[in-house]
């Protein structure tokens, strides 16, 4: 950290350094929406898995506070980088997130800014059943990138980016329908709120939303 300012590698940003009070407020509002319950008394969580988990950034707060975290992402150097950070994780994964497997279980499932690079609903909710099996309690996704706001956020893009559609050719973003994810709380008996991001200074806050579900008594 260097006056007030924390480098993210792999944390699926724009901006090559973020203020560590934007990215721990992130957490913060993370970790009390993956908690909450409106039914009963709200669930304290002792453990965590990432789906994307990258250099384990986003575990490493977890784990700072005595959760037990594991992680999964593509990336083999993310996933080495991540052995660095965290001591004595419950599994770290270097394989894609549809191979998720649901032999250990957590209290809480966390996916952040990994949603929008999948390519369609099928794969996405082959992912989300997986959390699902996985999950003893929540699961939260975040940066969810909002259908609504598809055609503002490629005109922003345009105009902030020189050759936007040249540079991101191969880089395409999937943009959900908040009814996906209402369709699937429906499914499992969970319930669901959306949020927006808490990041202030993170220019995407208005194109994109948290989703978070809770697994409800049977």
């Amino acid at each position: 950290m260097r006056d007030g300012t924390q480098s993210i590698p792999g944390g699926g940003y724009d901006k090559v350094e973020l203020a560590y009070d934007e990215f721990y407020s992130q957490y913060i509002q993370t970790k009390n929406e993956l908690e909450f319950n409106a039914t009963t008394q709200k669930k304290e969580i002792k453990s965590i898995f990432e789906v994307g988990c990258g250099c384990g950034a986003n575990l490493y707060l977890f784990q700072r506070d005595g959760i037990k975290v594991g992680g999964i992402d593509y990336s083999s150097s993310e996933i080495e980088i991540a052995k660095g950070v965290l001591e004595a994780p419950k599994e770290l994964i270097c394989d894609e997130a549809s191979n998720l497997s649901y032999e250990i279980m957590y209290d809480a499932i966390l996916s952040n800014s990994v949603f929008s690079y999948f390519d369609g609903y099928d794969y996405a909710y082959e992912v989300l059943e997986k959390m699902y099996k996985k999950a003893e309690y929540s699961i939260g996704i975040i940066d969810i990138h909002d259908a609504d706001k598809k055609d503002a956020f490629i005109s922003y893009r345009k105009q902030v980016i020189e050759n936007y559609e040249e540079r991101y050719k191969d880089l395409p973003k999937f943009f959900y329908e908040k009814q996906f994810f209402l369709n699937f709380a429906e499914t499992h008996n969970m319930s669901i709120r959306f949020s927006k991001p808490s990041m202030k200074e993170y220019w995407n806050n208005d194109y994109v939303y948290n989703c978070f579900m809770i697994k409800n008594e049977m």
